[in-house]
């Protein structure tokens, strides 16, 4: 897509991650993640446990003047109108909740549980795209693929088709802000014999170049409480760097889009 072209071929803001040195330790990283994980959820189940007793005392409430024969038509409106809003904050902070442990067990998964295998990497991310193009219902942006056939990796499929999932969401929730039709191109070339490198590019807002060397670390989101959960990409480095045995950075610079530039071994290393 020529859009894409030129931003590729475009100077941008390049941001290689130096190693992020608190994840790579085993120890420091589970506690992080326990420390961030409980903060995180502590809003969300703040609010259901506050709507709960407020719930709960309404309905001490609605059941002694029912019981005394005084329930007015008033009350019962009142009633049900505060029990709809209830149930709506209870319903957002329960899957608030959920997706901040759903997000926290991707990155906590005992990773000696990928299956590692031989694969042709153009026909396993256009077996992704059927999963993918789902993310794009209602809307008017596009997804396209540019790798060769006869790509053959021997690595972990699954680990690498979650960074790929990561990155394509990260562009929809972030990148595509405030744009009606974007575009995000999958891009795959070989480098020599041993290596891959792999693109996702996207023509969306781009990222400020004072974030840009924060977008690997957890619980970074500029979208909180909008669809972003702050883990995506933080997931996705690990996964590149651990399992995948690769590295990962990042070009962009704002109003000209973002690549993702996955650089990998096309034999994973050993576990």
């Amino acid at each position: 897509m020529k859009a894409i072209e030129e931003n590729q071929r475009r100077k941008n803001t390049t941001f290689k991650p130096p190693g992020l040195p608190d994840f790579e330790n085993g120890a420091d990283t589970l506690g992080n993640l326990v420390a961030g994980v409980a903060h995180e959820l502590n809003t969300p189940l703040g609010n259901t446990r506050i709507v709960a007793s407020l719930l709960s005392e309404q309905f001490r409430e609605f059941a002694a003047a029912f019981e005394a024969g005084k329930l007015r038509r008033s009350q019962m409106d009142g009633f049900l109108n505060r029990g709809r809003e209830a149930v709506e904050l209870l319903e957002r902070s329960s899957a608030r909740a959920a997706d901040l442990v759903g997000h926290f067990k991707q990155v906590a998964v005992d990773q000696s549980s990928a299956r590692r295998r031989s694969f042709d990497l153009r026909r396993t991310v256009e077996e992704m795209l059927v999963t993918l193009r789902l993310m794009f219902k209602r809307t008017k942006h596009q997804i396209e693929l540019d790798i060769p056939a006869g790509l053959e990796m021997d690595s972990y499929p699954g680990p690498l088709e979650q960074v790929i999932t990561n990155l394509v969401a990260n562009s929809l929730t972030h990148g595509f802000v405030g744009i009606e039709q974007g575009c995000i191109e999958l891009q795959a070339q070989a480098v020599g014999e041993t290596q891959v490198v792999l693109r996702c590019v996207d023509n969306g807002a781009g990222i400020p170049t004072e974030t840009l060397h924060r977008l690997f670390e957890p619980f970074f989101t500029s979208r909180l409480g909008q669809g972003g959960s702050g883990l995506g990409l933080y997931i996705a480095y690990n996964l590149v760097t651990g399992v995948l045995g690769g590295t990962i950075e990042v070009e962009s610079s704002p109003g000209h889009g973002a690549t993702f530039i996955l650089t990998l071994p096309r034999t994973a290393p050993d576990r």
